[in-house]
């Protein structure tokens, strides 16, 4: 024989799954079904779903009173300009901004914003239960080049293939002895084994200076400090984390060398680097 399972909800009219399957009744409501252990769900828009084990013996009554849902909230995300990708507590949505983020629970949450050419913007928002919390994002614009890997040559024993000197605004390099070494920015010393500011050569006037920053990763959003008196005038050919730049245009940029060689007979010492470029005049924004 069948026995029966009366379940019931606040608020009432939650839809019943037994064992995964729904029934087609809402609460409050009897289930007939076979003798054994069931897992019973209740659904309900804007609600949690609200699971439960329960035992029924043949033609008996097992029952479940007054089951309390959980109410859910949202947030709704909009940002300028549209069109942001969205990440909740660092996890992608796969959706973009305008848009309502449903069926969450109360509590703290971490909303990313990214978008091409735009810093990225990462908001704290408490959701309480039966309420839509309101986001508005304006997003900053940032106009960055990434360029590199670029090798540079010592100044000392190399040729015209091996340049030394590098123009930081269009990623070329050039020698110092070049036509076109009115456009380099940095170059690679034989003199200290530095990489200095242009100003410090005598074939060559611009100025750039050199702030260490305190990590090795180039994309991982921090922002340059203001230039001030503490910026150096060259770096170490061996430095392992990114260095911040001030060119002679007042443009930042982001630097990093990735790896380095040469040093012996009849073999120049070299270095690679990486960098990333912000076009706006004076903007620190990485």
């Amino acid at each position: 024989d069948p026995g029966f399972i009366f379940v019931s909800s606040i608020p009432s009219g939650a839809q019943v799954f037994l064992d995964r399957v729904n029934t087609n009744q809402v609460t409050p409501a009897t289930v007939e079904t076979k003798e054994g252990v069931h897992d019973v769900t209740l659904k309900l828009a804007g609600y949690a779903d609200n699971t439960f084990t329960i035992s029924v013996q043949s033609g008996q009554t097992s029952t479940v009173s007054d089951r309390q849902m959980t109410v859910l909230g949202s947030i709704y995300v909009q940002s300028v300009p549209v069109g942001a990708q969205i990440f909740l507590n660092g996890v992608n949505t796969n959706q973009v901004t305008p848009y309502s983020i449903p069926a969450l629970f109360a509590a703290s949450y971490d909303v990313k914003l990214s978008l091409t050419e735009h810093k990225d913007s990462t908001v704290t928002v408490i959701v309480t239960g039966g309420n839509e919390s309101q986001l508005n994002v304006i997003l900053i614009p940032i106009s960055i080049k990434t360029f590199g890997p670029v090798r540079l040559w010592e100044t000392t024993g190399t040729t015209a293939s091996q340049p030394s000197g590098l123009d930081l605004s269009s990623g070329m390099a050039y020698g110092i002895s070049s036509a076109n070494k009115v456009d380099v920015d940095i170059y690679y010393d034989s003199n200290g084994f530095l990489v200095r500011s242009s100003s410090n050569h005598t074939n060559m006037t611009r100025e750039t200076f050199f702030k260490v920053g305190s990590a090795s990763n180039l994309s991982d959003g921090v922002d340059s400090p203001a230039k001030d008196a503490t910026w150096a005038s060259s770096m170490t050919d061996r430095e392992t984390n990114y260095v911040f730049l001030y060119d002679n245009d007042g443009n930042y940029s982001k630097l990093k060398i990735t790896s380095y060689g040469g040093g012996t007979p009849d073999n120049p010492a070299w270095v690679e680097v990486q960098w990333i470029y912000n076009t706006a005049v004076g903007s620190k924004l990485f």
